[in-house]
């Protein structure tokens, strides 16, 4: 691309470099931390049912060694969300699995020490992680959650780096693997676990962000959005002139899941919302509207090449007034930018914008009057206007489901095969789903599990 202004024809003038950054801005998260204080070990919590059996404790010891790297990933001033989002990934089988085999066998599953697990939300607004709240949890879920949203939001960070790093593609598919770790929370982990919980009134507000389901629904939304962010920045980058109309279907795509983003989080998790940072917020409320205005403008320039002279002026001069500043917080346009916000990065290419498009406006309304005499409808006509394209970029993800592991005395977990055998051990996964009457329709809940545990060391 080159500059506008030194193009010969104006009304001919490329889409300015200024567009692919507005196009592609996207917010860094923080990540949920452990508390440093916590010293829990799943070998001492399950020492007495884990170690009759060598390969259960064998599990346990690596589980501990892995939970202590993440740790340490996390405690270090230079986080690796790349080692992070590795570590995690080796971790959360080994969770589940600890989870599914308390599960699949409560009569055995006996604590000698308590397991209490503390977590701080990476996606409420803590300024600093050395003074954040910890919410506590017993819960063997809990863990396995905020594993989880870990998980996405340091593989959405790594997914940052890559769009700083003009990788967009790459940046996509690591922002689709984001949305399909919320999909699965928001729409199975997470539901599974709430219908089956005592506890879910009272959890509802005090419990993080990431445990929420409305807030994985919305995060879902979001990292769509970002992946399609991606795919537009992808187009815009390549030499020659685009396809108009596509782009600017795949930014009304994107202003429409943004949309919806905020409109499940005020619904859905409206106290959750309240403890964002309102500057991200503002960010969502700017792009929403950038995204809206980009649309318009690729809207404007596709009609133009049609030679649909008059629509085209109405839709250009409907994008600069989508990126005016709003007059006040309900009204149309931009957000205020503050003098020392998050979005003083974005005034350039936000004055170039308008730069550009002011200039393009004067040369086709001059064209038109001297030579196409189209007429200028007040607005777009509906049969003009783009319909959104959501391109729906979200990786599946699926969590692994290992066999339970034997707990408890040497063939204290004997349990009738499928053919009605004495097998000495455990069920398989498949087999207990299959078979276990418990797990006939709602699962057992893992708070009423961890009561369970709990009531079991007492009583020891």
């Amino acid at each position: 691309m080159t500059d506008y202004d030194a193009f010969p024809d104006d009304s001919a003038a490329p889409h300015p470099d200024s567009i692919l950054r507005l196009a592609s801005a996207v917010h860094r998260f923080s990540i949920p931390y452990i508390n440093p204080e916590d010293q829990l070990s799943f070998e001492e919590s399950f020492k007495s049912c884990a170690s009759p059996h060598g390969n259960t404790l064998t599990v346990m010891r690596l589980t501990d060694s892995r939970r202590q790297a993440i740790k340490k990933n996390m405690a270090d001033g230079k986080l690796n969300h790349a080692a992070l989002s590795k570590a995690l990934t080796e971790y959360i089988p080994s969770i589940n699995q600890i989870l599914l085999s308390c599960k699949f066998q409560p009569e055995v599953a006996r604590l000698d020490k308590r397991l209490l697990f503390s977590w701080s939300s990476g996606i409420e607004n803590i300024k600093s992680k050395k003074s954040k709240p910890h919410f506590d949890s017993e819960a063997l879920m809990f863990e396995l959650v905020l594993s989880l949203a870990t998980s996405a939001l340091s593989e959405s960070n790594v997914g940052c780096d890559s769009c700083i790093e003009g990788d967009f593609p790459l940046a996509s598919r690591q922002f689709a693997r984001t949305a399909g770790i919320f999909h699965t929370l928001g729409d199975d982990i997470l539901p599974n676990w709430m219908a089956n919980s005592k506890q879910h009134a009272e959890m509802e507000n005090e419990s993080l962000a990431e445990t929420r389901v409305g807030v994985c629904v919305a995060f879902t939304m979001l990292y769509t959005a970002m992946a399609q962010q991606m795919a537009v920045a992808t187009v815009l980058v390549k030499p020659g002139v685009p396809n108009y109309a596509l782009v600017g279907k795949l930014c009304a795509g994107v202003a429409e899941d943004l949309d919806g983003f905020v409109g499940v989080l005020r619904s859905k998790s409206p106290v959750h919302m309240s403890r964002m940072d309102p500057s991200f917020l503002t960010l969502i409320t700017f792009s929403i509207n950038v995204q809206r205005a980009i649309s318009l403008y690729f809207l404007a320039r596709s009609l133009w090449t049609a030679c649909e002279y008059g629509v085209a002026i109405s839709a250009l001069s409907e994008a600069t007034v989508a990126m005016r500043t709003r007059s006040s917080p309900t009204g149309r346009g931009l957000p205020e930018i503050e003098p020392n916000g998050p979005l003083q990065s974005l005034v350039g290419e936000m004055n170039g914008f308008r730069m550009h498009m002011g200039a393009l406006l004067n040369s086709w309304e001059k064209d038109n009057s001297l030579v196409y005499f189209d007429k200028v409808p007040p607005s777009v006509p509906a049969n003009k206007a783009l319909k959104a394209i959501k391109l729906k970029k979200m990786e599946e993800y699926t969590l692994e489901m290992r066999d339970p592991l034997p707990l408890g005395p040497k063939g204290a977990t004997a349990t009738a095969g499928q053919d009605g055998a004495n097998n000495g051990g455990p069920p398989s996964y498949d087999d207990a789903a299959a078979n276990d009457p418990r797990l006939a329709g709602r699962p057992r809940s893992d708070s009423d599990l961890a009561r369970e545990l709990q009531a079991k060391l007492n009583a020891s």
